[in-house]
This record gives C-alpha cells, sequence and structure tokens, in this order.
C-alpha cells in the first residue's frame, strides 16, 4: 500500500507540474507577443528618436556657436564703449581746459574790470561833490 501512495502523491505532483507547466507556458507565449508588440514599436519610433535627438544636439551646437558670437560681441561692444567714454572724458577736460576754464577767466577780468570801472565812478562822484560843496561858500 505505500507504493500505491507514492504513486498517487507522484502522479498528483505531476499533474500539478503539467497544470503550472501549461500556464508558465501560456504566460511566456503572452510575453513573447508582449515583447513582439514592444519590439515593433521601438523598431517604429527609434528612428524618429534618434533623428530628434541629432536634431537637437545639432541645435544645442548651433546656439552654443552663437552664445560664443555674442559673448565676443558683447566683449568687443564693451571695449568700444570704454574707448567712446575716454575719448568724451578727453573732450569734456580739453572743453574744461580750453574754453570753460579761459571763458571763465574772462569773465571774472570783465567782472573786475565792471567793478572797477563803478568805484572810479562813485570816487569822481564823491570827488566832485566834494569839490562843489568846498567852491561855494
Amino acid at each position: 500500500m505505500p507504493w500505491e501512495i507514492s504513486a498517487g502523491l507522484a502522479g498528483a505532483s505531476l499533474l500539478v507540474f503539467a497544470v503550472l507547466a501549461a500556464v508558465t507556458l501560456a504566460e511566456v507565449r503572452k510575453t513573447r507577443r508582449s515583447a513582439a508588440d514592444l519590439t515593433a514599436a521601438l523598431d517604429r519610433h527609434v528612428p524618429a528618436i534618434r533623428q530628434n535627438l541629432d536634431e537637437i544636439g545639432r541645435n544645442a551646437d548651433a546656439l552654443s556657436a552663437s552664445l560664443r558670437a555674442l559673448s565676443e560681441r558683447a566683449s568687443e561692444t564693451g571695449a568700444r564703449f570704454e574707448s567712446v567714454a575716454g575719448e568724451i572724458r578727453d573732450i569734456e577736460r580739453d572743453l574744461q581746459e580750453g574754453f570753460v576754464a579761459p571763458l571763465y577767466r574772462l569773465a571774472a577780468g570783465v567782472s573786475a574790470l565792471f567793478a572797477f570801472g563803478a568805484a572810479l565812478r562813485g570816487f569822481r562822484r564823491t570827488f566832485r561833490r566834494g569839490r562843489r560843496g568846498k567852491g561855494k561858500p
């Protein structure tokens, strides 16, 4: 009788094994179909993705070149601006020294002459009043 139990257990084990093998085989087939669908989708989309990545790379290179050129132009513009600012300072200094300062000195001289003239007129009036006052008894 023990061999009958062993044979029954072996048969049950084989039956369970067969059922599990069938389920596993069905899942493997399903997975294979899913993998085939995924492969087909990748075959359709990967070239477009690769082209997009290549285009992004070219655009990034072009952008980098544009940024380098823009940086160089900005540097040149800054140098030119500094040069123009220096020239403006030089012109301002030359105007100050060659035109404004002499004009101030001239204005100060003219003002001094007017003050001297006004002082002379005042002195003359005072002197005339003093003489007129002495001549009249």
